[in-house]
């Protein structure tokens, strides 16, 4: 994992450089993770540029797309992933978590869980995670994925690309885990997640807050655990709801990843 540093733009990593099965090693440079990037400055962008960035995967709903647009840097010719199935559902996994938590971290926590449960079975997060492992096995130049805040969908996507290349557990959950070192600077969002409960005459502690800001191995786990209880395992998730066929999962081996160095 290597992390860039950016003026408007939170959660921006590179998924590579980690071990993988077979004594190879992730590339560095063809995975990258980022939350949105609707502020982005024109240094932000720049940086971008430079990435090389053939595909970018965007798993936000239409409303998150039309309600907070990533920029694009001049010139940008990327190609762009994206689905307008709504499903009802207009907020992201994290502000979706305070419609239904209580006031306190278990609370949270609780809500959480739920929706790392059922993300894997959404018909939006398939669809994308379908079109995301092609563009996978597909492209030549670095692929970003992202989500709103670039931890729960994206951090669940990026996991089972890990587990697919035969990235260690240990490895997995440290880059999830990654997110927490952006909660800080993602802390100014509390005012508008408090000022949305308190019209429901809730109030979120501290607590509750960072818990949805953030993300816990538990979250991570539960959506693996779910996986395996309604699939089989992950291998057979991967193949028959995500589409990685054996040549589609070659490709992204050879692609990702490099002899061991």
């Amino acid at each position: 994992m290597t992390a860039h540093r950016f003026e408007a733009i939170h959660n921006f990593r590179d998924c590579g450089g980690y071990a993988a099965r077979d004594g190879r090693r992730m590339r560095r440079g063809k995975l990258f993770r980022t939350a949105h990037f609707p502020l982005a400055s024109e240094s932000d962008l720049e940086t971008m540029r430079t990435l090389g960035l053939s595909a970018i995967v965007d798993l936000r709903r239409p409303n998150e797309r039309e309600m907070n647009p990533c920029r694009r840097w001049v010139g940008f010719d990327a190609r762009l992933i994206e689905h307008d199935i709504a499903n009802g559902i207009v907020l992201p996994p994290h502000l979706a978590a305070f419609e239904r938590a209580g006031e306190s971290e278990a609370q949270a926590a609780a809500a959480m869980t739920q929706i790392y449960c059922e993300m894997p079975a959404d018909p939006m997060f398939v669809g994308l995670l379908r079109d995301y492992f092609a563009v996978l096995a597909e492209e030549d130049g670095a692929v970003l994925v992202h989500c709103a805040a670039g931890k729960d969908r994206t951090g669940l996507a990026v996991a089972l690309t890990h587990r697919l290349l035969g990235v260690s557990e240990a490895d997995m959950i440290a880059d999830y885990l990654a997110t927490n070192a952006s909660v800080d600077a993602r802390f100014a969002e509390a005012q508008p997640m408090r000022a949305f409960l308190s019209r429901e005459g809730r109030v979120a502690s501290d607590g509750a807050i960072r818990y949805i800001l953030g993300v816990e191995e538990p979250l991570l786990r539960a959506a693996l655990d779910a996986i395996v209880t309604h699939y089989g395992s992950i291998d057979a998730y991967l193949a028959n709801v995500a589409h990685v066929t054996p040549a589609r999962r070659a490709a992204i081996v050879e692609r990702l990843t490099e002899e061991g160095l």
